[in-house]
């Protein structure tokens, strides 16, 4: 139909040539042939066979779009690059130019869609695509502790950063030795779960996070659920002195011995003002809930006696309560009962944005935070105080300015021993990228 259509506005243009008695010289074109030729030109099946380099991208990376045009030279066609999040207003990359190709970086992950025209004179051939622009998926989930007693309660935090769209939680445990994982809660925007482990052994835990575009990353973790222990006991003691050139010493009793037991430990020699003491240390244990009395003697053999009497509680923790302190000493001021501690310490950066750094510690009867106030150069150093035998859970953490959650999350899992001696056992957590978690100090 076209080329018929061709034909005849060609035989109606030669035979009004031929009516008006144009002519033209050898080698030229006539008018006919001019427009035969424009014709055909403007009659050519072009088609736009533009690309892009990928339908999907990371966010900071480039995509490049490629105009290219088939049924035409390329030479002959001018390019222009557009681009929309998806349902909004466009905006130009490039305005028509002979430059076919564009590269461009996104700021801001989401689904957008590209345009890519070839213009050939009045002729504006479109081709549309799809892309979306993610970030990669990172799994920061946490679990509140590595150890728990049988009955007790572990909480399961699921925590992700980049991804694309809704995120998804997935938890699951199993047996140490076991194959088998069980879901305690399949894949649901529920983020946070508490479970009671019921069996006593070592548990491999797993938090998954998937996002709209299947990224899915996983975290393990290692849970050990203990049988039911006592507690462990408390310790404190009182130093006594005695002259040196007395062959007598301090002797002590405990009325009950099933509440509080003791032992003894004797340091050299020491001169006090202008004289020479020894001095006895008596380190008592907690040994159950109840109330008893020490009592600590000195006879000197010259008729000069010395008595101290220690009036205690120890309640159901086995911590320790001194209700009163009575008898007599050299000096008139009686030796106080001071608890047995050890410490350590751990010092966090403190970023410019970042809010105030926090502490949560499992187990006060374990370890606590050491009293005092720190200066603004010292917000993220922390003292710990530990005083009796026990499996310790210590979180630190610190919001950004503007979020909600948290920025930074240190999980340290400590095992104190008999000898107040503290040990990491693991740990875990999302600090200053690219930087070690801080480790514990003397």
């Amino acid at each position: 139909m076209k080329r018929r259509l061709i034909k005849a506005v060609a035989v109606i243009l030669l035979s009004l040539t031929m009516a008006t008695g144009v002519s033209v010289s050898a080698g030229a074109k006539t008018i006919v042939e001019i427009i035969m030729e424009e014709i055909k030109e403007n009659s050519r099946e072009i088609e736009n066979v533009s690309t892009l380099s990928s339908d999907k991208i990371m966010l900071g990376e480039p995509v490049s779009m490629n105009g290219a045009v088939k049924g035409i030279e390329a030479e002959k066609c001018t390019f222009g690059f557009y681009v929309r999040v998806k349902g909004m207003v466009w905006m130009t990359l490039q305005s028509y130019s002979s430059k076919s190709v564009c590269e461009w970086t996104p700021s801001v992950q989401g689904d957008y869609e590209i345009c890519i025209k070839v213009k050939y004179k009045t002729r504006i051939f479109k081709q549309y695509y799809d892309l979306r622009v993610t970030e990669e998926l990172h799994n920061r989930s946490y679990m509140s502790t590595s150890f728990v007693q049988q009955g007790g309660m572990v909480e399961l935090a699921g925590n992700a950063e980049g991804g694309f769209g809704k995120l998804l939680y997935g938890f699951f445990y199993k047996g140490a030795d076991s194959e088998k994982w069980t879901a305690l809660s399949d894949y649901s925007e529920a983020c946070n779960i508490r479970w009671k482990p019921a069996a006593v052994g070592d548990y491999d835990i797993c938090i998954k996070v998937k996002d709209q575009d299947e990224q899915l990353e996983k975290k393990y973790f290692r849970l050990t659920v203990s049988p039911v222990l006592l507690k462990t006991p408390c310790g404190f003691s009182v130093t006594v002195k005695s002259p040196i050139s007395s062959p007598y010493f301090w002797q002590y009793s405990v009325e009950d011995e099933g509440v509080v037991q003791a032992a003894v430990t004797e340091s050299a020699p020491q001169l006090d003002e202008v004289r020479a003491y020894v001095y006895r240390e008596y380190q008592f244990t907690t040994q159950s809930a109840g109330r008893t009395v020490i009592h600590l003697n000195y006879d000197t053999h010259s008729g000069r006696k010395y008595t101290l009497r220690y009036d205690i509680t120890v309640d159901k923790n086995l911590n320790y309560k001194i209700n009163d302190v009575s008898g007599s000493y050299f000096d008139g001021e009686l030796p106080q009962a001071e608890q047995h501690t050890g410490s350590f310490g751990i010092k966090v950066a403190n970023e410019e944005g970042a809010g105030r750094w926090r502490c949560e510690i499992s187990d006060s009867l374990v370890a606590e935070e050491a009293q005092g106030s720190y200066g603004e150069e010292d917000a993220g150093s922390f003292r710990f105080n530990v005083y009796r035998e026990g499996y310790v859970t210590l979180i630190l953490s610190c919001s950004g300015v503007s979020r909600v959650q948290d920025r930074y999350k240190l999980i340290y899992n400590l095992y104190v021993d008999k000898n107040l001696k503290v040990t990491l056992r693991d740990s875990d957590g999302y600090y200053l990228e690219g930087e070690a978690l801080p480790e514990l100090t003397e």
